[in-house]
């Protein structure tokens, strides 16, 4: 009886001495507590975390963005691929001249200016044609993928519009006639005999010309050789949009006589801009006990 007098006893103690629990009340005033944060508002990656106080601006979806300014430079470039086949026997030459202006190393407006001429001798020799220097003019938009790489490196795709003025001479036109004369003349029936055919030719088509309007896919790439110096290549399909008068070229300057075709170009870069600064939110000047 007496220790159970001492267990009541014992607990009545334990259970006066035990606290109070009070209820926690939150501050809205409090100051925020510091976040490290490993992204700007851009979503691009910093070089080094950064404390902030403030939580950032933050966005579901991060859109694509070049790091380089407006302004990049300007690229001038020569187009001498013809050059390369009037080796291999190519007979007609499109030579030009391009620049391009470097928009966030991401778009390219493009303007190529230039002449073309050639000659051809039809199957059989049965006419030449000679097409005369004429000047055709192209605009259009290439697109980097290389945006946020170095600039002095490309891989693109392209539009453009070209216009060329067309004029050739057509000559040595024959009609091949054999005439088959059994004249008892010994001499004549020899000549029908060997069936030697008697050529005619009909009057020259001189100073031929037209207006001729076209289009071209472009994919190509560029790359750095030594300082602004760079080389470049892409191919090209082309679409035949308009010849005026209803003609149809035997060659179109800056076309040529096919859909498909290429350049290669040497290029030289003037006032190339690096990457801009990255630009991160101002730090609130609050300062923090690690106490608080």
């Amino acid at each position: 009886m007496a220790a159970l007098v001492a267990v009541g006893g014992l607990c009545a103690s334990a259970q006066s001495n035990r606290g109070t629990i009070s209820p926690v009340e939150s501050d809205d005033e409090a100051p925020a507590q510091p976040t490290l944060h490993y992204y700007d508002k851009h979503g691009n990656k910093l070089d080094k975390p950064v404390l902030y106080l403030a939580e950032l601006d933050t966005v579901t979806t991060v859109r694509p963005k070049s790091p380089y300014p407006l302004y990049c430079g300007v690229t001038v470039g020569v187009n001498f691929a013809d050059a390369i086949m009037a080796a291999t026997g190519q007979t007609h030459s499109s030579y030009d001249i391009n620049a391009m202006v470097s928009l966030h190393n991401w778009f390219f407006p493009v303007v190529e200016l230039g002449m073309g001429w050639g000659h051809h001798t039809e199957n059989n020799d049965l006419f030449k044609i000679k097409a005369k220097p004429s000047m055709y003019a192209k605009v259009g938009l290439n697109y980097n993928f290389l945006y946020k790489s170095n600039p002095e490196y490309m891989a693109y795709v392209g539009l453009r519009f070209g216009v060329s003025q067309c004029k050739w001479d057509k000559t040595d036109i024959k009609s091949t006639i054999v005439e088959e004369n059994p004249a008892e003349d010994p001499e004549t029936e020899v000549k029908s005999r060997e069936g030697e055919p008697q050529p005619s030719y009909e009057p020259d088509e001189l100073n031929q010309k037209c207006t001729s309007v076209f289009g071209e896919v472009v994919a190509g790439l560029k790359v750095k050789i030594a300082g602004p110096f760079a080389l470049g290549w892409n191919i090209r399909y082309r679409l035949g949009l308009h010849n005026s008068g209803g003609m149809s070229p035997w060659f179109v300057p800056g076309y040529g006589t096919g859909p498909l075709g290429f350049t290669f170009n040497a290029y030289w870069t003037f006032g190339q801009k690096g990457k801009k600064p990255v630009e991160l939110p101002e730090i609130p000047d609050v300062s923090v006990n690690p106490e608080d």
